[in-house]
């Protein structure tokens, strides 16, 4: 339906002493019940709070008229640019369901449960104390809730129950016990861009359902720009930030304000996503940043020795992960491959070294060589069993593996004898992972494959003489079909959550992951389906996969969903970590820019 008409006679009477008047168009194609349709009007504007009020009268005439009246009447009121489109939004959204629900069963877990909480589509009705309040379905994504416990505690803070207590846990059992008479509702919503309206699904505009190749490319490319506008001086990339609450401060690490919390992993992250966007443009500004951020990675560098020869380690936030080796020597090797610069050879084959060094006699790569909890936070050689379990990690073992198949593949001039070692462990290490890890830790695995790095390893292994191992394969292609078997689809999906399409879940039920991380490893299965001249196994992956980049498609930061961010600039252009939850961090961005810049070459 058109509602230009709508909000330009809501533009103009909040503009001017002109009475609201309702268009015949706007009155037909909006559902108001007087029982129900609770009405808000709320003002959007770069670097102010938003302006709301809500009401609901006899007709939808009256009660716009009466939400401009408090509005207009309001001392904010004056701080907003209300007669210019570009300045200030305007959203407009309208109660168009209730229903019952029992408060202590509420759930984000069960698809089919009467009381599923739905962030962003279901809001909530709640009476406390003689005072009826609304949590509208839009105040999951403009106040980036996304958990009933996120959404307790902040009807908490609204009604007064947060008085009684600090502790989130016990706002959270109040809200449940209290007696607060609770129901749900649904609404339709709009919100203005410049001159256009915008329809509203989960908060966000429903354009982002769009999906093609250029738009694919326009997404990875202003994303790999917002890295670039977000690197410090030293190189480093802006670590995480809250659109909602305008913080850099990571909510992980509340603590580590100054200096801001970091991570070596993923910002070596960051610098392939860069070469990724120079791969596909060949700007090199995209490789000079990249450069710029190899040399914050070198000031983490600490030397040792392995056989007696030179080799280096990252040591960050008092630990070396076997992940950090793995990752910078990924980075280090793209940017070789791609700028046929040989000035980081030293780092690179330090990383090599020191990598190695950490695959033991049965093939097993130990997760940390230094951490402060641990041998009194000196080298961990040979370390026992129980110290290998409490340091397992999914993720590095693959990291370093892919580094060093990227160095194996594309290193011209590598030493007989480190070559032959190289060869050797790297055979040894993905032997274990492959065959022995199942066993060995099996309690660890969970129903939702999360071992993409060791994918993409076992991609390019596969391509050397005497690793084209069965089992290799089989395992790249079983886990890509655990993750489908794992997949959100428009047969297992409910009327209100079709943009759960694409996205992957542990147990049924579960909130959507959109998980561009886990997207690596099936573009990487894509890959090797064609390296193996496996059409059918290609189609079949790219079916779904398509599905995956649709859906992660809609966590990206446009512009027309950047309304209710205080710092409209900041996250733009980023990708956040759930539909509604608006959190960024640098490796919600990077892992989208490495699959989608992977499958851009696909479609």
């Amino acid at each position: 339906m058109s509602l230009s008409n709508l909000f330009t006679n809501i533009r103009e009477s909040l503009t001017t002493n002109n009475k609201f008047v309702l268009d015949d168009d706007s009155k037909n194609n909006i559902e108001f019940d007087p029982k129900i349709s609770q009405t808000y009007i709320t003002l959007f504007q770069e670097g102010n709070k938003p302006l709301r009020w809500g009401s609901k009268k006899e007709d939808l005439q009256t009660t716009i008229q009466r939400v401009i009246y408090k509005i207009k009447t309001n001392k904010r009121f004056s701080t907003f640019n209300i007669d210019d489109p570009n300045k200030t939004r305007i959203m407009f959204e309208i109660v168009t369901k209730q229903y019952p629900c029992n408060i202590r069963n509420l759930t984000i877990m069960k698809m089919n449960s009467p009381n599923r909480f739905e962030s962003g589509i279901t809001g909530l009705k709640y009476r406390y104390k003689d005072t009826t309040r609304y949590f509208m379905p839009t105040d999951g994504y403009t106040k980036s809730i996304m958990s009933v416990s996120q959404l307790l505690n902040y009807l908490s803070k609204q009604c007064g129950v947060a008085k009684l207590t600090n502790k989130i846990s016990q706002r959270v059992h109040l809200m449940r016990r209290e007696p607060i008479e609770y129901s749900f509702i649904e609404s339709n919503a709009w919100v203005t861009y410049k001159d256009t309206i915008c329809e509203l699904q989960r908060g966000y505009p429903k354009e982002q359902l769009e999906f093609s190749k250029e738009i694919l490319l326009d997404r990875v490319l202003k994303s790999s720009n917002w890295l670039i506008k977000n690197m410090n001086e030293d190189g480093s990339f802006l670590y995480y930030y809250d659109p909602y609450l305008n913080s850099v401060v990571d909510d992980m690490h509340p603590n580590m304000k100054d200096p801001l919390y970091n991570n070596i992993l993923r910002h070596s992250g960051g610098t392939i996503s860069l070469i990724r966007a120079y791969e596909l443009t060949k700007d090199k500004l995209y490789l000079e940043k990249a450069k710029d951020s190899i040399e914050f990675l070198k000031t983490t560098l600490r030397e040792h020795s392995y056989n007696g020869e030179y080799a280096c380690y990252p040591y960050f936030n008092k630990k070396s992960k076997l992940g950090g080796a793995g990752i910078a020597l990924v980075a280090l090797m793209h940017y070789k491959i791609q700028s046929k610069e040989n000035v980081f050879d030293k780092e690179i084959v330090g990383l090599v070294r020191h990598i190695l060094s950490r695959i033991d006699d049965e093939g097993e790569m130990i997760g940390y060589y230094l951490h402060p909890r641990f041998n009194n936070h000196q080298p961990l050689i040979n370390p026992s069993d129980d110290i290998k379990k409490e340091l397992f990690s999914f993720y590095y073992p693959g990291e370093a593996l892919l580094g060093l198949a990227l160095y194996h593949n594309f290193e011209k001039d590598i030493p007989t004898n480190l070559k032959e070692d190289l060869l050797l462990k790297s055979k040894m290490a993905l032997d274990f992972l492959v065959d022995v890890r199942p066993i060995k830790y099996h309690y660890m695995f969970d129903s939702l494959p999360a071992d993409a790095w060791l994918m993409q390893a076992i991609e390019e292994w596969v391509k050397v003489d005497g690793f084209k191992k069965q089992s290799y394969i089989d395992f790249v292609f079983d886990d890509t079909k655990a993750m489908f078997e794992h997949m959100y689809t428009k047969d297992n999906v409910l009327d209100i959550n079709k943009d759960y399409i694409g996205g992957f879940y542990y147990n049924y039920g579960d909130h959507v992951y959109h998980d561009a991380s886990r997207n690596e490893g099936v573009v990487s299965a894509y890959y090797l389906a064609q390296y193996l001249n496996d059409e059918q196994k290609a189609n079949w992956i790219m079916e779904n996969m398509l599905l995956s980049a649709k859906g992660l498609m809609q966590t990206f930061h446009c512009e027309e969903s950047v309304y209710p961010h205080i710092d409209q600039q900041k996250a733009l252009h980023s990708f956040r970590f759930k539909l509604t939850r608006q959190w960024v961090r640098v490796d919600s961005v990077q892992h989208a820019v490495c699959f989608l810049a992977r499958l851009y070459y696909k479609i």
